[in-house]
């Protein structure tokens, strides 16, 4: 079955604070949707009186059974704070941390409220930012484009569109853009500025648990014909080994023991158990009680001894992102404060 709108969560990190070490891996708790400082704590007043910027790191999990990939992912901001300070997006790695990334020159991902109304067949938009100085809009990024009262809405319009790829296809005057579409785009529906917000886009690409980086230091040892020289056929870095529901950002080490046995040891885990090339090897994940990944016993031929070892890395079905919340000093009280985050894709 396609994936479902359930089975599309986001994530913690491991490391949920404010120091330098804040971010890493993902974890296994789930943001509560909804819920009140799910990511955010409250802001005390000596905070909103000083200001203060802040960061927490997010996975986007596609936790389906069947290992589906989502395809063409699109991950925005689809409704800005009501208060005071903005939240930011930006694409994180599967393991950086707050030391990374607090001084990082990159592009940022907010939300706008479209400044006047168009019409269909229009190939140009005025809106309005929250600081000009976030530069969330750029040449040649596809932006969102939605009036629809939230993002599951059936009713209303959406639309994604691409700027144009020129200097001129975004021009600034203050908190205020005008954005050019690109040569023969032009919009398919009329919005108006009353309730319709517009926002750049982070293209995730395919979302889907994978392996890569496989080595082989045998001298007779092959994985599916392999035996570790140029490129590793594509049964290891395209089939679905890893389980898109139990697979976790690590790095495996299977080290032979003697002609057929091995054990499995992943760099954060350590000992996941031993297998043997005569049968499939599923180490356990006893948290999802599914399998890391699994290893065909059709893969092993050739001639294996021990201390030999095969290395390769895990990658989880999530797409990592950074919230950068920035509280400008001297910021209003408001209760029941919050951003939400859209994803966007097509089911395989």
């Amino acid at each position: 079955m396609p994936i479902e709108n359930s089975q599309i969560k986001f994530m913690k990190s491991q490391t949920v604070s404010d120091s330098t070490s804040n971010g890493g891996r993902m974890a296994d708790t789930e943001v509560a949707t909804g819920v009140k400082n799910n990511i955010w704590p409250d802001v005390p007043a000596s905070e909103r009186k000083s200001g203060s910027t802040k960061f927490r790191k997010l996975f986007i999990k596609i936790a389906s059974p069947d290992n589906l990939k989502l395809i063409d992912t699109r991950i925005f901001v689809e409704t800005p704070t009501p208060g005071g300070d903005r939240v930011l997006i930006f694409p994180a790695t599967q393991t950086n941390v707050q030391a990374d990334v607090a001084n990082l020159a990159t592009l940022f991902y907010g939300s706008g409220q479209l400044n006047a109304n168009t019409t269909v067949g229009a190939t140009s938009l005025t809106v309005n930012v929250e600081e000009q100085t976030d530069w969330i809009f750029n040449p040649n990024q596809l932006i969102r484009i939605s009036d629809k009262g939230s993002v599951d809405d059936f009713a209303g319009s959406e639309e994604f569109v691409r700027l144009d790829n020129t200097p001129s296809a975004v021009t600034w005057n203050g908190n205020l853009v005008t954005l050019l579409l690109a040569d023969g785009t032009s919009l398919q529906n009329a919005y108006s500025a009353t309730n319709t917000r517009v926002a750049p886009v982070i293209e995730a690409g395919d979302l889907w648990a994978r392996t890569d980086t496989w080595a082989i230091s045998s001298p007779t040892g092959t994985l599916s014909g392999w035996n570790g020289l140029g490129n590793p056929p594509s049964i290891l870095t395209d089939a679905r080994l890893v389980d898109a529901i139990a697979g976790i950002e690590q790095t495996w080490t299977l080290t032979f023991t003697n002609a057929t046995t091995f054990t499995g040891v992943g760099d954060t885990v350590g000992p996941v158990g031993g297998g043997t090339v005569t049968a499939n090897f599923a180490p356990n994940n006893a948290t999802y009680s599914r399998p890391y990944f699994t290893l065909p016993s059709s893969l092993w031929g050739g001639t294996w001894a021990a201390g030999n070892v095969v290395t390769f890395k895990s990658h989880p079905a999530a797409f990592p992102i950074w919230e950068k919340r920035i509280i400008p000093p001297n910021t209003a009280s408001l209760s029941g404060d919050k951003v939400i985050i859209g994803v966007s894709g097509e089911s395989e």
